[in-house]
């Protein structure tokens, strides 16, 4: 049932006009593909700097609080930018994606990440520096380190896993 739901989603987001309109255009996919990276980037870059933080090996004169407060901006901004680029993106190849494990393995890092990043990993990072001991702090950063991680890593594996034809194509009948 899940999946039959989730493989007509993967093919309404494949017909879909936008996705027909960036599969098809010259520019169009390198230009979402751009603010994509940027988000990654900043997002990236604002993860590290929290993580580093938390683990006190960097950005020591400021709070782990009041630096969150001034990242946070910058992560939300980020990840809106990147879930939105990436929708689109994918949707230029939506049915391929469904059966391609790269892709499913950088959506089970991204979904975890997320919940992880806004749940435990905000407690840890709003509380007071003395609240959390340095054992507890560093794995937190480590957990998240390596989620985020994840979602890199199997986006980065998207260009080199294929899905078949053949394979598409059953599911598909």
């Amino acid at each position: 049932m899940v999946r039959s739901l989730l493989l007509s989603f993967c093919q309404w987001c494949n017909n879909s006009w936008w996705g027909h309109g960036i599969r098809h255009s010259t520019w169009l996919f390198p230009f979402v593909e751009i603010f994509h990276l940027l988000g990654l980037g900043i997002l990236g870059g604002t993860v590290l700097i929290l993580n580093l933080r938390l683990m006190r090996l960097a950005f020591k004169s400021e709070s782990t609080a009041e630096l969150a407060g001034e990242v946070r901006p910058w992560m939300l901004g980020s990840l809106a930018v990147m879930l939105v680029s990436g929708f689109l993106l994918f949707s230029t190849e939506a049915v391929k994606m469904y059966g391609n494990w790269a892709f499913q393995f950088k959506m089970l890092f991204l979904l975890l990440a997320v919940i992880y990043t806004f749940t435990i990993h905000r407690k840890v990072t709003l509380a007071d520096d003395g609240r959390f001991g340095r054992v507890v702090r560093v794995f937190v950063a480590i957990v998240s380190l390596l989620l985020w991680s994840g979602v890199g890593l199997g986006g980065r594996a998207l260009g080199y896993v294929t899905t078949s034809v053949s394979s598409v194509s059953e599911l598909l009948r």
